[in-house]
């Protein structure tokens, strides 16, 4: 049987870009792919970092682009053609996009960057879930407040150790923590010591700001802003139920495919996790882990 989440990603996609130039809503794309309107968002929104008709309004702008450059239709055609109820309000969504109105690109055109069909082929398999690549991020300095332990060799902070310290962290010990950034946000900090003798450092925490009230027998830890490739997994299940066979292939895919494309310049070695528990529930999972690439 298909993966069940790429199946849904595609089946959805499919019939979104074969009916653009038709009628569409939430009920109609939820009931041919058969999944819930909620649960059918959440995992879309997971995959592309869209919402489902941000994207169908999106797509339609960017294939208008070539009716604009046709110069045969008007652009009040055009609006209609495309699914917007009036030219204005074509007008103030390809603004929106573009930063530009369509009259005025369409006199001097020049080069836009465009929302593109959804391709799901940079998604691989993660056990029941899916990871692929985000982005490149810049992140700020941050704190983070939370015991430390350490992982031995052969475990990492994939192994279940690290997976059920980061558990038991959030569920009994984060309230501890007052006042925090956001507390249904876990983030998983792995440090890799210099020079490395076979163990790292898992630290499951809270991020925290000078307001934050942090209990003395936990550590606070500041990290320098760096550049960032960040990569999602998406799981049906809940966050604490990340399986061994999901962890190998996330890290399989980051240390074998994306990181030999990649000049490092670091002082230390380090990544995080961050799951947002707001996000999940007893069916859905979102992970995002970051890996720095450079120091800014």
């Amino acid at each position: 049987m298909d993966h069940y989440l790429l199946e849904t990603i595609n089946r959805t996609t499919d019939f979104i870009e074969d009916h653009l130039l038709e009628p569409l809503c939430l009920d109609d794309i939820s009931e041919h792919v058969n999944v819930s309107k909620f649960h059918l968002l959440r995992i879309w929104k997971g995959a592309t970092a869209t919402g489902l008709m941000e994207y169908v309004r999106r797509r339609r702008i960017a294939m208008s682009l070539g009716d604009l450059l046709n110069q045969q239709s008007s652009i009040e055609f055009i609006s209609g053609k495309y699914g917007f109820s009036c030219e204005r309000t074509y007008n103030r969504t390809f603004k929106d996009e573009y930063n530009i109105t369509p009259a005025k690109w369409r006199k001097s055109p020049s080069p836009l960057n465009i929302l593109d069909r959804f391709n799901a082929d940079f998604m691989s398999r993660a056990g029941e879930g899916l990871v692929f690549f985000r982005s490149i991020s810049v992140v700020p300095s941050f704190s983070i407040a939370g015991p430390e332990y350490t992982i031995g060799a052969g475990q990492k902070n994939t192994g279940p150790d690290a997976a059920r310290l980061g558990v038991d962290f959030f569920t009994g010990e984060r309230h501890r923590i007052l006042n925090p950034v956001e507390k249904d946000v876990y983030i998983g900090f792995t440090a890799v010591p210099k020079p490395f003798s076979g163990t790292t450092f898992y630290q499951p925490s809270l991020q925290i700001n000078r307001s934050s009230i942090v209990p003395p027998d936990m550590n606070i830890r500041h990290t320098k802003p760096h550049k960032y490739g960040v990569f999602t997994y998406i799981g049906l299940h809940r966050p604490e139920e990340i399986s061994a066979q999901s962890l190998s292939a996330i890290w399989k895919y980051i240390f074998e495919i994306w990181m030999p494309t990649v000049q490092f310049n670091l002082e230390e070695k380090f990544s995080f996790e961050s799951v947002n528990y707001a996000k999940g529930n007893k069916h859905y999972c979102e992970c995002d882990l970051y890996f720095p690439i450079s120091g800014l």
